[in-house]
């Protein structure tokens, strides 16, 4: 009989307890659309060098954001095992070199 009621009580005990969800994480093209950052053209051009300096901006949740806003907000841990935060963070790596470029490497 006591093990009845404790098993019983353990039962309850768990079905009153509430699982934590983690933040939705967002679905969202990490190619984004290319903008033209208006003051590093102008910069790089002073220095002799020609073409556009292209940002790369994101549409998350309707919204439009920055894509160093976007790994700010939803990949700030460097070692996350998401899917998306690992090829956002891949992606960082090849447009700090010399900016947003169209022309990922496949699987990007």
């Amino acid at each position: 009989m006591l093990r009845l009621v404790t098993l019983v009580t353990a039962s309850l005990l768990l079905a009153a307890c509430k699982e934590d969800k983690a933040p939705e994480f967002p679905t969202v093209d990490l190619h984004g659309r290319l903008v033209v950052n208006q003051d590093m053209t102008n910069s790089r051009q002073a220095q002799g060098i020609q073409g556009e300096y292209f940002n790369r901006v994101l549409t998350v949740k309707g919204q439009d954001m920055a894509f160093a806003d976007f790994i700010k907000q939803y990949c700030a841990d460097d070692n996350a095992r998401n899917e998306t935060c690992m090829n956002a963070l891949r992606i960082k790596k090849i447009d700090d070199v010399s900016g947003a470029s169209r022309f990922l490497p496949s699987g990007l």
